[in-house]
């Protein structure tokens, strides 16, 4: 072997050992913030058994069941290489409103739910081991689907015949091979978005304060049009990000022009948070994407966003004539530590209810969710039309307890045990872990450039759909898949590529002797 051979030996098993390192240090960031999550979550449980030890050993058993089942879920349901933060949403979702915000209210109010329900030991526990269920079944499944998903390359690559690179495995290697957008492109999509903002906000702040439900008409008007300035700033970001080319002034004018035009369409004063903040945690995804391909980075700024930001701004979003002039850090703090006991919270009090109404009157046989998949039916061509399930579980509340509006959440766990019981639970919680791996998937596709930013956007919309009620949840998921595919449509236009391709073949043929 000569020395040059043995000189590039050397090299490579220095940059593997160098490489092997960086893994074993990202690794070891994750399982710190890991631990440091089951740290908080064992106590809370401490807290809790320490509070309720005398409510019997049904309650104290069910609730250690959940806690169990969301350490499983942490472990193995949360996977450092997926390719959106779907998982990680999933994760937040069960801990805040299956876990710590039914612990937190029953410390406070051990008689009396905070929708207003009476608490019963047998209610509470079967409630608890049917969270636990949906946890279990959602981990394990996505476990066994990511498995499968990972032997097999994205379509994009089995159609080309060529197989990723090791690089590309997390999909933030710019891609320089692929079509940019024509400048006629993005002026036409700014030209319409801004036709849209100018037409259809005002009609929106003046609907600020109408607490009518929404309509079809709504949610065309403001799910999908007024959604077209976000999908088509999160698209343009994502091609700017990682086209590799040079970003032009131009470029940067466009897209601060349009966060304006967002900031304008989707705020505290017009959108409520599960409506904005999905919006801007995807805007800060795809813009630092490298950054945050680290699971790490992502789970802290979803863990930070959900737990404290979201219930902080909650100030504006419930009191539009709050200013930041008259806030203090005191209102602040008070905001988050009273949050938790708000009717926002009611995902697991309207579980309790669920499977109340499910004893008493039986179950729904897929009537929820036949209205959930038919949203787009008008009630009055469909006279039948189930309500969504959140007031239909409102209204069992007004009839049997002290409930006094509708506007109640309907977690998917409660969405499947009131059609099928806890058969219902673990289909539910297939259907969830089968979206998420199809949401890595498609964050890793290379072709066009609305997979990844709608993948992001989805991730983090799949709260709301977690939350409910579904019928209303998937509404606004078509409204904005609508508006994503129409915001591509115009950014992927070839209209100034044309014109210059007629140019060149209208020249003359160069003559060779």
């Amino acid at each position: 072997m000569s020395g040059k051979d043995l000189s590039c030996l050397a090299d490579s098993a220095v940059a593997a050992q160098v490489l092997h390192m960086m893994k074993t240090k990202k690794s070891h960031n994750i399982l710190s913030l890991r631990i440091l999550l089951a740290l908080v979550i064992v106590l809370i449980e401490v807290v809790f058994i320490n509070s309720l030890a005398s409510a019997g050993m049904e309650f104290i058993l069910s609730s250690v069941v959940v806690t169990i089942a969301l350490l499983i879920q942490l472990r193995f349901g949360v996977r450092p290489n997926a390719a959106s933060p779907a998982d990680i949403v999933v994760f937040i979702f069960n801990w805040l409103f299956l876990d710590l915000a039914p612990k937190v209210q029953l410390m406070d109010m051990p008689q009396r739910l905070i929708n207003t329900s009476s608490v019963t030991v047998d209610g509470v526990a079967l409630t608890n081991v049917i969270c636990a269920l949906f946890m279990i079944a959602f981990t394990l499944l996505y476990e066994f689907l990511s498995r499968r998903s990972e032997n097999r390359p994205p379509a994009d690559f089995r159609a080309s015949g060529s197989v990723p690179d090791d690089d590309d495995d997390d999909g933030s290697v710019p891609d320089e091979g692929r079509q940019g957008f024509t400048a006629v492109a993005v002026g036409l999509a700014l030209a319409v978005c801004l036709v849209v903002v100018a037409v259809a906000a005002p009609r929106a702040y003046a609907m600020v304060g109408n607490s009518e439900s929404a309509t079809p008409a709504s949610l065309i008007m403001v799910r999908f049009l007024l959604f077209l300035p976000s999908a088509t700033l999160l698209i343009l970001l994502n091609e700017t990000v990682r086209s590799g080319r040079k970003v032009l002034f131009s470029r940067v004018c466009v897209l601060l022009l349009l966060l304006v035009l967002v900031m304008i369409t989707e705020n505290p004063y017009t959108e409520k948070r599960n409506a904005i903040g999905p919006i801007y945690i995807a805007l800060l995804l795809v813009l630092f994407q490298n950054w945050f391909a680290v699971l790490g980075r992502r789970l802290l700024l979803l863990v930070s966003g959900m737990v404290l930001v979201f219930p902080a701004i909650s100030i504006f979003t419930h009191n539009h004539d709050q200013t930041l002039s008259g806030l203090s850090l005191s209102q602040f703090s008070d905001e988050i530590a009273d949050h938790y006991f708000s009717i926002n919270y009611d995902s697991w009090a309207n579980i309790y209810t669920a499977v109340e109404i499910v004893k008493v009157h039986g179950m729904q046989w897929g009537h929820q969710l036949l209205g959930a998949l038919l949203f787009f039916v008008p009630s009055s061509v469909w006279s039948g039309k189930p309500l969504a399930t959140g007031i239909f579980l409102a209204q069992y509340l007004i009839a049997n307890y002290s409930m006094w509006f509708t506007n109640l959440s309907a977690p998917l766990v409660a969405e499947g045990y009131l059609d099928f019981g806890p058969g219902g639970v673990i289909a539910y919680a297939a259907v969830m872990a089968w979206f998420v791996v199809l949401l890595n998937r498609l964050a890793q596709r290379r072709s066009g450039w609305v997979a990844f930013p709608m993948a992001i956007y989805a991730s983090v919309f799949s709260m709301i759909i977690l939350r409910g009620s579904l019928m209303i949840a998937l509404g606004f998921a078509g409204a904005a898949f609508l508006a994503f595919c129409f915001a591509s449509a115009l950014l992927s236009s070839r209209l100034g590529e044309r014109r210059r391709v007629g140019r060149r073949m209208g020249a003359r043929p160069t003559m060779v002797s």
